[in-house]
């Protein structure tokens, strides 16, 4: 009668084969552009600025017309009356009131024009994408190794809060508010798909 044969030797973990993990496993990258962090370009805070800017000056325009007005009436109701503004003053009060209107309407101005300004510096579509390789920020793509981390500057000027991207090609700003996407989510993003080496500073920003 023929015996069975006798099985092999069994593999033990000391001798599994070397491409074996070991400890945790962080996620598998994907060549799936769809997985990839997508940001476009998101101007409806500028605009809301632009407008306030604009609502601000009209403001202004209708304050100087009013007061041409009232200052107008009372100075003909006071020459109809027998009255005379020599030497009492409504002259120097009158020119300081319209003065102040005309610098206010052209503080207000020179602030709506630096709003639209600010508002032609932010483009249409795509502006920042984060993927597994490395990180596309306005059309110049670098890998992880080549990008610093993210800060942060408060809004000052008319401006709102702002990051900063240190890229090979210098530092990039870019509104907080002029992105379509959170500071949290941004931060979140740039950690996972930097595998730690990029994140988000939240010191200049203040919500």
């Amino acid at each position: 009668m023929q015996s069975a044969p006798s099985p092999g030797p069994v593999a033990s973990p000391a001798t599994a084969p070397p491409s074996t993990p070991v400890g945790p496993v962080g996620p598998v990258p994907s060549a799936d552009p769809r997985d990839f962090l997508h940001v476009s370009w998101d101007p409806r805070a500028a605009d809301g600025r632009v407008a306030a800017a604009r609502a601000r000056f009209r403001a202004s325009v209708v304050g100087l017309i009013l007061a041409l007005l009232v200052w107008g009436g009372y100075y003909l109701w006071s020459r109809r009356h027998g009255d005379s503004w020599e030497g009492t003053g409504q002259w120097g009060i009158t020119a300081a009131v319209l003065g102040l209107s005309v610098a206010l309407i052209l503080v207000r101005l020179v602030d709506w024009r630096r709003k639209v300004r600010f508002r032609s510096e932010i483009g249409t579509g795509e502006v920042v994408t984060a993927s597994w390789p490395g990180l596309q920020v306005a059309g110049h793509f670098w890998d992880w190794d080549a990008v610093g981390p993210v800060d942060s500057r408060p809004g000052r000027w008319g401006r709102g809060d702002r990051y900063v991207f240190a890229t090979p090609g210098g530092p990039w700003e870019v509104g907080v508010d002029d992105l379509a996407v959170t500071p949290a989510a941004l931060n979140d993003a740039l950690w996972l798909y930097s595998r730690g080496r990029c994140s988000v500073s939240f010191d200049g920003i203040a919500h």
